[in-house]
């Protein structure tokens, strides 16, 4: 399996001055950030995840703020590195998030999303179990959505004329079913259905006893506007 912690390795050789993270969630990433950086701001839609971030996550050069990442408030190329880990695939007009990455980074811009390959019965199997999450996710009002195909997020960066380097990070690693699941039970807990959502886990682990899942793989891109 290759390196995964492929932003936290460029940020830690480019060392940028002013950092913007988009859709920081609980912020833990962007702590990690915090060595390599000068100043980081980092942005969120959920106003409990910015208050989480304030409050476990917190550093000297982190400011954490409640902001929406397809409409961000601040000036065209105001920030040297502009970066987002695994948000893309939360927000159903991901191209905007995009078009306001491009607009504040002044050199450099940073990307990493889970795809999908149905290249082995475990990604299929994987591939399936997800779609169950989502399922449940979308019936409690989650946003979360299937993964963009790698095709679709080049086809945005080609559209635009922009060159970027891709690398993708593939991972067969096994993961426990019990493991890939262990946050389902905060969804169906929202639904009024909750015992439908059980029962659904339950035939589908059923349906995949002695079946593999796997880690999912990721795509890293990265955009040098400097060129």
């Amino acid at each position: 399996m290759e390196q995964k912690d492929t932003i936290l390795d460029s940020i830690a050789l480019l060392k940028p001055e002013h950092v913007l993270d988009v859709g920081c969630g609980c912020g833990s990433f962007t702590a990690e950030l915090s060595p390599h950086c000068g100043e980081i701001t980092a942005i969120d839609s959920s106003t409990a995840l910015i208050d989480l971030c304030k409050n476990e996550n917190q550093k000297p050069n982190i400011t954490y703020v409640c902001m929406d990442a397809r409409n961000i408030a601040y000036p065209d190329a105001g920030f040297d590195l502009v970066l987002e880990r695994d948000c893309l695939h939360h927000i159903l007009e991901w191209e905007k998030v995009l078009d306001e990455m491009m607009r504040l980074s002044s050199k450099y811009v940073l990307i990493e999303e889970p795809i999908d390959d149905p290249r082995s019965d475990a990604k299929r199997n994987t591939m399936r179990a997800q779609r169950l999450y989502l399922e449940v996710q979308k019936e409690v009002g989650f946003s979360h959505y299937p993964h963009i195909p790698l095709n679709t997020i080049l086809g945005y960066f080609k559209q635009r004329g922009w060159d970027v380097e891709t690398k993708v990070i593939k991972s067969d690693q096994p993961v426990d079913f019990g493991q890939f699941f262990s946050a389902f039970g905060k969804f169906a807990e929202k639904s009024n259905r909750k015992e439908y959502w059980y029962d659904r886990l339950d035939r589908l682990k059923h349906e995949l006893k002695g079946k593999t899942l796997c880690e999912e793989d990721e795509v890293f891109i990265s955009v040098n506007r400097k060129i």
